[in-house]
């Protein structure tokens, strides 16, 4: 996508499809509208860095919450660390400059252009694929009770390992395509079709159709089938333990639930942000149009996407108790610091 300013505050957007030539759209973006979305994009940056960073000290620092979801959970923090890092600041530039030209130049610029998209195309793809061992954990432990090791620390270890590596190789394309193009006074981070990878618009449709079968579709039928099989499980064993079985089980059984809730929040809420995008890509490319392409709809995407990385420490936070404590406890201990460190200067 290029954006162009002239003196009538419109621009010129141009975006391929692929298989498609590019179209041009003009439209008009009032400087009230700029100005609130990149007041969005930064309240999404600094909640996503600090909410985060908040949820992977809390479990580091509380024994209590090192289970095997919540390492997944933090799995998931780390990768929404980068989306934000790498994809908002270059928004929230481009609103501020009104201008899609590519600020850095030379070899730096290069490595940002490569890395813009392929950081947030990563952080995507592991938050996906967390979410999947989200879902694999609680049906084990709920449909398992018996094996809840099953699950071991090695296991768990190479899962997450692999989930970065699935998503670096998979993603691997995206560092050799997008590259910074001179266009006069200009540079811009395009995308660059280079044999064997990405040779034409077709290899670059049929890619992105599966990075959004493996984002999208592909999660969402395997964790619709794990937590359809995690209900009908739970609702079995609320049955047989209504009367028969002490309080202790049944609280057991309470906090189980409560654990399946909060993964089916977290993905429910993930999903709710990556489908406009995805839906947006969708019929833009069976049907072009130009309204989708306008501002509104586009900031709607692009918002909707980015809070993906901002629900997951907010979601931890309403549901676990453990995690309201740990983060009360951190912000008192940073506020007995500051307060040290005040009265040693005043002395």
């Amino acid at each position: 996508m290029l954006l162009t300013l002239n003196s009538t505050s419109s621009f010129l957007q141009n975006e391929t499809a692929p298989g498609q030539q590019s179209s041009t759209c003009i439209f008009v973006d009032s400087t009230a509208e700029r100005i609130s979305q990149i007041c969005a994009y930064c309240v999404i940056l600094l909640g996503s860095l600090f909410g985060n960073m908040f949820i992977i000290i809390i479990v580091y620092k509380n024994r209590d919450l090192r289970k095997t979801v919540n390492y997944f959970i933090v799995n998931m923090a780390v990768s929404d660390l980068l989306f934000p890092m790498f994809f908002l600041p270059v928004q929230i530039t481009q609103l501020a400059t009104y201008s899609r030209q590519w600020h850095v130049s030379g070899i730096l610029g290069s490595i940002f252009c490569k890395l813009f998209y392929f950081a947030s195309s990563v952080s995507l793809l592991v938050s996906a694929q967390s979410l999947v061992w989200i879902a694999i954990d609680r049906f084990v432990a709920v449909v398992f009770p018996m094996k809840l090791g099953l699950i071991s620390t090695k296991i768990r270890t190479i899962a997450i390992i692999s989930t970065w590596i699935f998503a670096g190789v998979f993603n691997f394309p995206w560092l050799l395509t997008w590259k910074l193009v001179e266009r006069g006074n200009n540079t811009a981070c395009e995308i660059i079709f280079t044999e064997p990878v990405l040779p034409n618009q077709e290899a670059f449709a049929a890619y992105t159709w599966l990075y959004t079968t493996l984002v999208s579709f592909a999660p969402l039928v395997v964790m619709t089938v794990l937590y359809s099989v995690i209900t009908v499980a739970l609702k079995r064993q609320n049955k047989a333990l209504t009367y028969s079985a002490p309080s202790l089980q049944r609280l057991s059984l309470k906090k189980r639930r409560q654990a399946i809730q909060m993964a089916v929040v977290i993905v429910v809420m993930f999903y709710i942000c990556v489908i406009p995008q995805t839906l947006k890509y969708i019929i833009y490319n069976l049907r072009p149009s130009c309204v989708l392409l306008k501002p509104s709809i586009y900031f709607i995407a692009s918002f909707a996407l980015s809070s993906s990385s901002v629900v997951n420490p907010i979601i931890c936070l309403l549901f676990v108790r453990s995690f309201r404590r740990g983060l009360r406890n951190m912000l008192r201990s940073c506020c007995r610091q500051r307060n040290s460190r005040e009265l040693n200067a005043s002395k």
